[in-house]
């Protein structure tokens, strides 16, 4: 089922200048209504599974691998609670190619964007200084043991990190997502139908078509 399958009609006024009537209207799909997984399967630990998004997979090549259907690419998407997808997707090499060339120019891709401390332990394997901690490069670590002063900096305890590192990291740290099990996808297709029908109101013609609020038939 794709995504759109399942969303209702939504009656709009026309904006044609041949209408012949301000009755004049036309059938669209309700484009504000979204589909969600509902809050309990978030509580759930077995509902979901880790998934690594590998090289320029794209939604509906996970769905895919995954569901044997590239239509339900939108299940993968609001697993993740991802909304926009050039955003929150892993960029392909491409694509994040033409992005770090528009955003830096050669000599800035290769300047220091920041660094991280390295993990310290002590000679008890005692860990006395985190790893990854993001600091400046005049950091200094001091600590004591057995009665004397030691003080760490520099490569010693730091790793560098370019622009390009960093851009880097930053898009592959998207390809780790979770993924809904199968077994759950008839639970799922269920609750979507339900969330994309309507309830009675003024505006309501059936469950899957209403009309809009500025147009009366």
């Amino acid at each position: 089922m794709a995504y759109f399958d399942s969303h209702p009609n939504l009656i709009l006024p026309s904006f044609s200048q041949n209408r012949t009537s301000n009755s004049d209207s036309y059938i669209t799909k309700n484009l504000f209504k979204r589909g969600k997984i509902r809050d309990d399967f978030f509580k759930n630990a077995v509902a979901f599974e880790k998934f690594l998004i590998v090289g320029d997979d794209r939604p509906d090549n996970v769905a895919k691998e995954v569901y044997g259907d590239p239509e339900l690419d939108w299940v993968v998407l609001i697993s993740n609670n991802i909304l926009n997808v050039r955003d929150e997707w892993p960029m392909s090499q491409y694509d994040f190619q033409r992005y770090i060339t528009n955003k830096y120019d050669p000599e800035q891709l290769t300047q220091i964007h920041h660094y991280e401390t390295k993990e310290v332990r002590d000679e008890e394997d005692i860990l006395i200084l985190e790893g990854g901690l993001t600091v400046d490069a005049n950091f200094i670590f001091k600590y004591s043991q057995d009665g004397e002063n030691f003080s760490l900096s520099g490569s010693d305890i730091l790793n560098s990190f370019t622009n390009y590192d960093y851009e880097t990291i930053k898009n592959d740290g998207k390809r780790d997502i979770f993924i809904v099990r199968s077994n759950y996808l008839d639970m799922i297709m269920s609750d979507m139908r339900t969330l994309m029908t309507y309830q009675d109101s003024s505006q309501y013609i059936n469950r899957k078509t209403k009309l809009g609020d500025n147009i009366r038939i």
